[in-house]
C-alpha cells in the first residue's frame, strides 16, 4: 500500500515539495484546474466505462463469470480514464491512451511504455514498502527497477508537458490557450509557473497514486456489491430512477442523485481503504489521549483499524451502506473513517475519484441495460 506523505519515489526522484509555502503554492495552482477538469471531460470518460463494461460482457464464461485480470482492466481504465483520447483531452494529458482497447502493451510506442512504466513502478513501490527496508541502505533490485521505471515515467510524461508548452507558445488567441491542457497549462501559465521537471515529477506521483487507489477502491466496491444481492437490487431501482436525469453540464449533482451508491463507496473505502495508513508532522506541542507529544513529532495514524473498531462503528466488519445515509446514528465520531484525508492535505482527486467510480459502477450495474445510460 502507498503510504501518504511518504513514498520511495519521492526520494529517488528529488524535486517534489511536500510541506511549507512553497507545497501550498503548488496545490492551490492546482485546486480549480483538477476539479474542473470532470466536468469538461467526462464524456470521456463515460466512454471509458463503456470500453470497460464492454470487454468485461466478452470476458465472461459459461456461467457469467469473470475468471481472471479483472483487476488489470480495472487498471487500464483507470488509466485512461486519468490520461486519455485526445478530443475529450482529460485529467492529465492531450493523448489518445486507449489501453481497454488493446492487450498489447508492451510495445515501444508512448503509450503502451508509459502505462508499462506505471505498472513496473506500481509493482516496485509494492516491493520497497513490504518487508525490511533494504533499500534506505543500499540499492535492492526493487529500488532499482523503482528508479528506472520513474525514470521512464519522468521522461515520457516530460515530453507530453513539453508538446502542452510548444502548442501553447503556438497559441495565437488568448482563449485557446486554455484550451490546450487546462491542467498542464494552469502550471505552465500560473502566476508562479512551474519548471517543465517539476510539473513532469507532479503528474507521475498523480498518475502512480490516482490510478492505484482508484484501482483498488473499484475493485473492492464491485466485490461487496456482487456479494449482495440486496445491495445489488437497491442499486438498480436507484440508478433506474436517476439515469434519464443524468446531465453532462451537471456531473456533480450526480452524486447526489446516487445517495445510496455513495454509501457503497464510502463504506467499501471503510473497510478497505487503498489507503490504511496517514502520517503528519506535528506543528505544534499536542496532548493525546494523555500523552504530551511535541511538535515535529511523526505521527502515524492508523485509519483502517479505527474504521473497523465497534466503538466508531456497530457491526463494523459488515458491509452496510445504510449506516451512512441521512439519519443514521451508527456513525460515532467524523474522523472514524477519512479515507481521503483531511484539511489542508486532504486529497485533491477525491472528487475525481469519487465521478470515475460512480460513472463505472452505473454502466456495470445496468449491464445489458447500458442504452439507457446514453444520455449521460
Amino acid at each position: 500500500m502507498l503510504m501518504e506523505g511518504f513514498t520511495p519515489w519521492h526520494i529517488a526522484e528529488g524535486l517534489t515539495i511536500r510541506h511549507g509555502p512553497e507545497w501550498v503554492r503548488r496545490r492551490t495552482m492546482l485546486d480549480v484546474p483538477l476539479h474542473s477538469a470532470i466536468a469538461k471531460h467526462v464524456q470521456g470518460i463515460c466512454e471509458s466505462c463503456d470500453t470497460f463494461t464492454q470487454k468485461v460482457y466478452n470476458m465472461r464464461n459459461h456461467q457469467d463469470e469473470v475468471t481472471k485480470d479483472l483487476e488489470k482492466e480495472l487498471n487500464k481504465w483507470a488509466f485512461d480514464c486519468m490520461a486519455v483520447k485526445e478530443y475529450s483531452r482529460l485529467i492529465i494529458f492531450s493523448k489518445k491512451f486507449a489501453m481497454l482497447d488493446t492487450e498489447l502493451i508492451y510495445s515501444q510506442c508512448d503509450m503502451s511504455w508509459l502505462y508499462h512504466s506505471l505498472v513496473k513502478a506500481s509493482e516496485a513501490v509494492a516491493r520497497c514498502e513490504s518487508g525490511v527496508r533494504m533499500w534506505k541502505y543500499f540499492t535492492t533490485p526493487a529500488w532499482y527497477s523503482l528508479v528506472k521505471y520513474c525514470d521512464n515515467l519522468d521522461n515520457l510524461i516530460g515530453k507530453h508537458v513539453l508538446e502542452v508548452e510548444q502548442s501553447i507558445a503556438m497559441c495565437t488567441e488568448k482563449d485557446k490557450v486554455k484550451d490546450v491542457n487546462p491542467l498542464i497549462g494552469a502550471m505552465l501559465l500560473g502566476e508562479d509557473c512551474m519548471s517543465v521537471e517539476d510539473i513532469a515529477t507532479l503528474l507521475m506521483d498523480m498518475l502512480l497514486i490516482g490510478v492505484n487507489t482508484i484501482t483498488s477502491t473499484v475493485s473492492f466496491l464491485l466485490y461487496f456489491i456482487a456479494k449482495q444481492s440486496r445491495v445489488q437490487r437497491l442499486l438498480y431501482q436507484e440508478i433506474e430512477n436517476i439515469t434519464p436525469e443524468i446531465n453532462l453540464d451537471k456531473v456533480n449533482n450526480l452524486k447526489d442523485k446516487t445517495p445510496y451508491l455513495q454509501a457503497c463507496l464510502k463504506e467499501t473505502l471503510r473497510l478497505a481503504p487503498p489507503i490504511p495508513l496517514l502520517t503528519r508532522i506535528l506543528p505544534k506541542n499536542i496532548v493525546l489521549d494523555s500523552y504530551n507529544i511535541p511538535r515535529g513529532t511523526l505521527i502515524m495514524m492508523s485509519i483502517q483499524d479505527a474504521a473497523l473498531k465497534e466503538s466508531n462503528f456497530d457491526d463494523a466488519a459488515k458491509f452496510y451502506p445504510e449506516r451512512w445515509l441521512s439519519g443514521d446514528s451508527n456513525v460515532r465520531h467524523e474522523f472514524a473513517s477519512i479515507s481521503f484525508g483531511y484539511g489542508a492535505r486532504k486529497c485533491l482527486g477525491q472528487n475525481v475519484a469519487e465521478i470515475m467510480t460512480t460513472l463505472l459502477t452505473i454502466k456495470v450495474i445496468n449491464g445489458c441495460n447500458a442504452s439507457k445510460l446514453s444520455s449521460i
